[in-house]
């Protein structure tokens, strides 16, 4: 996998993760495979991770309250609590399916396609509350 684009997400002066995108190619494209590696620079509760994901998930046009209650079961099955140096990674594979891996624990996949693109949307998408570090990711900065 190749470095597409690399930043950190910052929340009121706290730094939460280190994000990298890595991709099969050196451009962003859905019909590559891809990832996001995260390294985490704080603990981030179960919970907190839910709702922070449902509530970015909102601000896309597309998505409904019925994809969000259906959604929020997908988070609980492969969100975990997370602690301060942990790493986790999420995968797209151009078949539409989306695999979340936590250090240390078994891998899950997701084979929902459009839960996988909504959700990576949240860093990858135009209606991503955080432009500046999307435009990182996909090494626009």
């Amino acid at each position: 996998m190749k470095l597409i684009g690399e930043g950190t997400l910052t929340v009121l002066f706290f730094k939460v993760y280190d994000i990298r995108l890595l991709s099969d190619s050196k451009l962003f494209s859905w019909e590559n495979k891809f990832q996001l590696e995260f390294e985490y620079r704080r603990n981030i509760t179960k919970e907190r991770v839910i709702d922070s994901s449902l509530k970015e998930l909102k601000r896309q046009h597309n998505v409904t309250e019925q994809n969000l209650e259906e959604w929020k079961t997908y988070l609980e099955e492969v969100i975990q609590p997370l602690q301060e140096g942990s790493k986790a990674t999420i995968e797209w594979n151009p078949q539409g399916t989306i695999t979340f891996q936590n250090e240390g624990l078994k891998s899950v996949t997701i084979k929902d396609e459009s839960f996988a693109r909504s959700y990576l949307k949240i860093w990858l998408g135009e209606e991503t509350s955080q432009p500046n570090l999307q435009s990182q990711l996909l090494g626009e900065n």
